[in-house]
């Protein structure tokens, strides 16, 4: 909700993206279906709120910085986009800042949520069919002035993104110092200019509006910018928003060694009824570290999935001898339930696994499983150089589908071992290895010839060596 008017000075900054993306949407809802399409169509953008790019820096607390953006909406529907302010029918807004520097591309801030509470339909998305407070109208925009998301109430942890169903009032409230409170934390250190030579960094927001994965439309609302920080208190706008870009998508634009792809889950739809399609993205990349070891940076955001992430495999044979691993996630705050809890990790018979406890009623709202929103690292070095295989991303709800997601990526393999049968990396093709191609059946995890799925043709490899000493 603003005063001012979105202008077509804006519209231009975005260009044709808006024309594509509302053929994407319109797309989506086929065979004629009435919709409604809320999107991030500008974060932080130069002009709004008085002036100058609009993310403001609220002060510091115990070491800690309290920052929030502004985030202008589009409904690219047909229909008028509920916004019901007080209730459970109006979307929500996620603020988060991301930082690339030296080959790391990390999430280095997030907010609690903005429940907002009044639509003000304003020109700037195409035709605007204006329309009251409790909606916004079709082709209409309605921004929030970072002073507006500052002031924010609803946990991550209560909102099931994929479907945008939530209950209200929400079961816990914001707490703290009150410049730093459910605002982005930051730490001084990650933004200091003099301490991030070469650092590049966006800002990102996110609207999760009820009732969109009818139409299959909930994956589309999370846009980003490109700033830079001049000082540890003034943040300024480098680019306009890259509509419907995530931050995420950026490592890869940044970093040549670097790969980004979309995952899909299947999560239960709206009212718990149908299959609909929650989002994450994975990333990996391997580099040379010129010792005769190499540096394996992955990273998996999840950007809508309710059934979140809580586990991730990798083939690594146990020949293979890894070190300086580390598990970067979500740094939780201001009295969310959400556990700041490290991932475990084990490496043993070919595998490296990263893991969460699975989740149960009792730690619902308070495992540290990769929600909705966040993005998390997982990191090492290796004495072996990378080889194309796939690993899997484990879902830690359960739901309809599949309980994990295959993922390409690159991983460390034995140079020396001339044995693809040896599944485990024990030097051995036995019955270790018959068992695990025929446990992975039909699954990347059984591949042996490199066709990227275990199959009939992978278990008579494995009986064709059965017995050879690796």
């Amino acid at each position: 909700m603003r005063v001012s008017l979105v202008t077509s000075l804006s519209l231009a900054m975005i260009g044709g993206g808006m024309l594509a993306s509302t053929q994407l949407a319109s797309a989506s809802a086929s065979g004629g279906v009435d919709f409604y399409d809320v999107t991030t169509v500008f974060v932080g953008e130069d002009g709004y709120g008085g002036g100058g790019t609009d993310v403001e820096y609220y002060g510091t607390s115990s070491g800690i910085q309290g920052w929030a953006v502004a985030t202008t909406a589009c409904n690219e529907g047909n229909i008028v986009a509920p916004w019901y302010g007080g209730t459970t029918d109006v979307p929500v807004i996620a603020q988060q800042f991301y930082r690339y520097k030296d080959g790391r591309f990390e999430q280095i801030g997030m907010s609690w949520l903005k429940h907002s509470f009044c639509a003000v339909s304003e020109p700037g998305c195409g035709s605007c069919q204006s329309t009251g407070c409790n909606t916004l109208g079709v082709g209409c925009a309605d921004t929030y002035w970072a002073d507006l998301n500052a002031n924010i109430d609803a946990p991550r942890s209560e909102i099931n993104a994929t479907t945008g169903e939530y209950s209200y009032p929400f079961s816990i409230a914001p707490s703290g110092p009150s410049t730093i409170r459910a605002r982005v934390q930051l730490l001084p250190a990650d933004i200091d200019p003099s301490q991030n030579s070469g650092a590049q960094y966006w800002i990102e927001g996110q609207y999760v509006e009820p009732g969109e994965s009818i139409w299959d439309v909930q994956n589309n609302n999370a846009s980003s910018r490109s700033v830079r920080f001049t000082s540890t208190t003034n943040c300024q706008g480098l680019s306009p928003t890259a509509f419907r870009v995530p931050a995420v998508t950026r490592w890869a634009d940044v970093d040549s060694n670097a790969t980004v792809v979309e995952v899909f889950t299947d999560e239960t739809g709206q009212g718990g009824e149908g299959v609909v399609a929650g989002l994450l993205h994975f990333g990996h990349s391997a580099t040379d570290n010129g010792n005769g070891n190499y540096h394996y940076e992955y990273l998996i955001h999840n950007q809508t999935s309710h059934r979140s992430v809580g586990s991730f495999s990798i083939p690594v044979p146990d020949c293979v001898s890894i070190s300086n691993v580390e598990v970067r996630m979500p740094q939780y705050h201001s009295g969310e339930t959400v556990e700041n809890t490290p991932w475990t990790w084990a490496h043993s018979g070919g595998t490296l696994t990263f893991s969460t406890p699975a989740h149960t009623g009792g730690n619902n709202n308070t495992g540290p499983a990769i929600r909705w929103g966040t993005m998390a690292n997982v990191r090492f070095d290796a004495d072996a150089s990378p080889v194309e295989t796939y690993g899997s991303l484990g879902l830690w709800r359960s739901g309809p589908g599949d309980a994990s997601n295959a993922v390409a990526l690159k991983a460390p393999d034995c140079e020396d071992n001339p044995c693809p049968a040896d599944l485990n990396g024990d030097g051995t093709v036995n019955v270790d290895d018959l068992l695990a191609v025929v446990a992975e059946y039909g699954t990347p995890g059984g591949d042996v010839n490199g066709d990227g799925i275990g199959d009939v043709d992978d278990i008579l490899i494995v009986l064709a060596a059965f017995g050879t000493d690796c």
